[in-house]
């Protein structure tokens, strides 16, 4: 049985008291200078340390880690959830540092509840100095592995909201300069290269972003909407690919568009992709393509070239679907309501998508009368097994019904979900259950739906 965060935090204070770097750590100060969420020390609590080590040692590196979140991200994440995010962080900070530094190494929070970590690094064995190469090679190992963490632990919407950047310095022996102003300059110049880190970061994404969109290095796949009752596929979802390995995923291309001001431009080059591509459709199915609500401002969206280009694909506007994303706040509804009157006059439909994710609430979706509303897949996820998931996907469906809006679930997976979206009178839904994403459009499994 493992040793409770309480005692963590009493053996740590003890000791520090013990090598009398830290004068009685039974007072409040000093508990209120331990981290309770991230079960860590902050730096004053590591002068003494700082100061002993430097007794030994002409000079001491620093990594500064920056965890830089949107600032929408707490308040979407709920406070618990976001000190869960800085708990699971600094627990695998904690972990790095037992499996990768060594055990004179330290690690410490800059302040209480924080989004900004500090690892203290001892010269090499035997040597007084330490380079910035060797605190590189130390940044280097400790970035991959948070890199993993960070693909492999934390949701897709959480790893859009945050960026995580490592800077170091070193921190020297130096008499002439007060000690506490010396640790803070240092530990300003860590903090200032891992934003030059950041920034290096940004030009090399906007560079690869600008080729990918240059090159046109995108294709488009499909996935069919299902009618449940019909046992018929009503049409298909295109969504993007990449043709290279620029990015990790889409989701990485439309966040480095919208960071960089290209969000009309690679909308363009993906609805292009995605209307050439229609081969096959029937004349009363959809196509759905989905879209920032910023987008529909572009003056390309409403120019006669699309219309000469759904013509050559032999589609007619009514067969298409404008699909908003709803974790996008609308923030001016009746400007937006106007671009929408000219779409639907020319005979276009919407639809708002990821219902039950993001800031709209069903009100706000009302105010903007879609023709279709989908599920976000959040909800769907084992729906089967979660009473409020029922009850507030019973909710929308209810509200679909009264409002004259088509109600489509997104993610469907298994056939338990299935069956207890049909209970609930959900007729509408896509998701791997029927069929994965592909091009040519692929064939949906009706055979599952009973």
């Amino acid at each position: 049985m493992g040793m409770s965060a309480r005692s963590r935090r009493r053996k740590f204070l003890e000791e520090l008291e013990a090598r009398g770097e830290f004068h009685d750590p039974g007072t409040e100060v000093a508990e209120l200078l331990y981290d309770r969420v991230a079960d860590l020390p902050t730096v004053p609590l590591l002068l003494g340390r700082i100061r002993n080590m430097l007794r030994e040692a002409r000079e001491l590196g620093l990594l500064s880690i920056s965890i830089l979140q949107n600032e929408r991200m707490e308040q979407t994440l709920g406070r618990q959830g976001y000190e869960s995010l800085v708990r699971d962080i600094a627990s695998f900070l904690v972990q790095v540092k037992q499996e990768t530094l060594r055990r004179e190494d330290d690690l410490a929070e800059v302040m209480i509840s924080g989004n900004a970590f500090v690892v203290l690094l001892a010269p090499p064995r035997g040597r007084a100095h330490i380079s910035y190469p060797d605190i590189d090679k130390v940044r280097r190992r400790v970035a991959s592995r948070l890199g993993r963490f960070v693909r492999d632990r934390l949701p897709a919407s959480v790893q859009e909201r945050f960026g995580v950047y490592i800077g170091c310095s070193v921190l020297a022996n130096d008499t002439a300069v007060r000690f506490e102003r010396r640790v803070y300059a240092a530990l300003e110049e860590a903090f200032a290269d891992s934003l030059l880190e950041r920034t290096r970061e940004q030009r090399r994404v906007a560079l690869l972003l600008k080729e990918v969109i240059k090159t046109g290095a995108v294709r488009a796949v499909y996935q069919p909407v299902v009618d449940l009752i019909e046992k018929r596929s009503i049409g298909f979802e295109a969504l993007t690919r990449l043709t290279t390995d620029a990015f990790p995923g889409p989701d990485q291309l439309f966040k480095a568009a919208q960071e960089n001001d290209s969000i009309w431009r690679l909308e363009r080059l993906c609805r292009e992709r995605a209307i050439r591509g229609v081969r096959g459709i029937l004349p009363d199915q959809l196509l759905f393509l989905n879209m920032e609500p910023d987008s529909i401002y572009d003056p390309a969206l409403r120019s006669q070239a699309v219309l000469d280009l759904l013509m050559e694909a032999n589609l007619k506007p009514t067969q298409v679907v404008l699909e908003i994303t709803e974790h996008s706040a609308v923030h001016d509804h009746e400007s937006f309501r106007q671009m929408l009157n000219y779409f639907q006059f020319h005979g276009f439909r919407m639809a708002v998508d990821d219902v039950g994710s993001g800031y709209s609430g069903l009100k706000s979706i009302a105010e903007l009368r879609p023709d279709y509303i989908k599920i976000d897949m959040a909800l769907i996820r084992d729906i089967h097994l979660h009473p409020i998931k029922q009850d507030l996907t019973a909710t929308i469906a209810r509200f679909s019904q009264s409002s004259g809006t088509t109600l489509i679930a997104e993610g469907v997976e298994t056939v338990e979900e299935l069956r207890c979206l049909q209970r609930i009178g959900v007729r509408y839904a896509q998701g791997y259950l029927f069929a994965r994403p592909g091009d040519p459009f692929p064939e949906a499994d009706l055979g599952v739906i009973g």
